[in-house]
Formats: structure tokens, sequence, C-alpha cells
């Protein structure tokens, strides 16, 4: 799935009831991250990444475990994990 980072997306705090973004996505998605799920990184220092799909009309943000330094890309790239939707109350 082709996705690029929402600008800005820091200023919204975790929901209630999680450590962090990533705690949310592994919740939702039941399963642990590990790696980046950027295509070709294998970093470990994860974050729960704001994005929203590439080219595509679906507006939407969703969360994916992205390491820090592809949580600052600012182009278009490919993820391998399950996009899990942001709560629509933020």
């Amino acid at each position: 799935m082709k996705v690029k980072n929402v600008s800005g997306s820091s200023r919204f705090p975790k929901p209630t009831g999680f450590d962090s973004w990533l705690d949310y996505w592994e919740y939702h998605s039941k399963k642990n991250a590990y790696f980046c799920s950027a295509s070709g990184c294998f970093r470990k220092d994860l974050v729960g990444a704001h994005v929203q799909k590439a080219n595509s009309t679906d507006n939407k943000w969703y969360i994916v475990p992205l390491c820090s330094g592809c949580n600052q890309r600012t182009d278009t790239f490919d993820v391998s994990a399950e996009l899990i939707p942001v709560p629509s109350n933020l």
C-alpha cells in the first residue's frame, strides 16, 4: 500500500487507554510491531505514524508502525503493515 506521512499530526494526543499510537496499532491489528513497515527498512526505533493513502480519494488518517526516520519522509512510499484507522473523534 502506498502511503504518505501526515504533516503536523504530532499535535494529536494518543487515544485514551493506550500508552502510545504504536500501542493503539498493536491492539487493533492484533500484531506486534518489530520492524519499520516501510518497504526495505528494518529499523526497530518504532512509532505509530499517522499516514494517508497516497493517490487515493480516501482522505482518512491511519496508523502504521514506522521508524523515526521513515516517519519524517515527505515522499510517498510502500508499507507492508495493516493500516489502522485513526479514531474519528480527533
